[in-house]
């Protein structure tokens, strides 16, 4: 199986040998799932959106994963203790990422406004009554096609800085395809309403707080620099964005992404 390295929400990390991992998932994840993150974090790779090579699935003892490159660095939620200069720049630089990503396009990803759709009938869903599932339904069928390719989980904490200060992006799981309005109205979310390090006193809170609206005003600076995006275009497709964040299932989320839901329902899809 090779040396223990690291542990995640769903997997655990072994060195399997020189310069490649093995991402090992939990008895108890789904095979389908384990199959649809390889499969998304191969199409990234060969797009050039990762910064690593992506390799064979594998089973060990019941349990499937997958191997790929190391990325020998760390997330960008950490580099501030290693170099607190790092904030001065850190917020341009997950732009700067961001961009790559966006400058790739594929038909092989998963089809936002699809992804959507199938959320409907998700429990997280159930506060939305038939008749506004119906009108949210028509909405997203109505938003255009696009092959953009889209993260969905974009933060500091799954961007890692190699020494070369080269930025890699990880957890592809949620990937899909895409107009990238959808991803920039999930940006705005996670750099203002987002729930923070839930263990975290109030004390520790307001000051993650300031940091990520720091953050935040210097990675849309950026993006807005090098790929403008009009508000208007991002308010469009910020449906879809909050239902897929509304999936993640997060309670403290749920009154502001519940009453959003509804308000943009009743602005797009009276």
């Amino acid at each position: 199986m090779g040396e223990y390295f690291a542990r995640g929400r769903s997997a655990e990390i072994f060195h399997v040998s020189d310069g490649k991992i093995m991402k090992l998932f939990f008895s108890n994840y789904p095979r389908e799932y384990a199959e649809k993150e390889y499969r998304n974090t191969k199409v990234a790779a060969d797009l050039g959106c990762t910064g690593m090579n992506v390799y064979e699935m594998v089973e060990q003892d019941g349990r499937f994963g997958f191997i790929m490159d190391l990325v020998d660095g760390v997330s960008q939620n950490d580099m501030p203790g290693k170099n607190p200069l790092y904030l001065l720049r850190g917020g341009k630089d997950l732009a700067k990422c961001h961009v790559r990503v966006q400058s790739k396009h594929t038909r092989q990803l998963d089809d936002v406004r699809q992804v959507c759709l199938d959320l409907l009938g998700d429990r997280t869903m159930a506060f939305l009554s038939d008749g506004e599932k119906k009108r949210a339904e028509t909405y997203l069928r109505s938003l255009p096609e696009d092959d953009t390719v889209l993260h969905l989980d974009f933060h500091t904490g799954n961007v890692l800085v190699d020494k070369d200060g080269a930025c890699k992006v990880i957890d592809w799981m949620t990937a899909a395809r895409g107009n990238r309005a959808v991803e920039e109205a999930l940006m705005e979310f996670l750099f203002t309403e987002a729930e923070l390090f839930p263990e975290a006193s109030e004390t520790q809170r307001k000051f993650f707080h300031a940091v990520r609206g720091f953050v935040g005003k210097q990675f849309f600076k950026e993006y807005q620099k090098l790929t403008p995006l009009s508000a208007e275009e991002i308010d469009r497709w910020r449906l879809p964005a909050l239902i897929i964040r509304r999936s993640w299932g997060i309670e403290f989320e749920r009154p502001y992404l519940e009453k959003t839901i509804r308000a943009l329902l009743d602005k797009y899809a009276p």
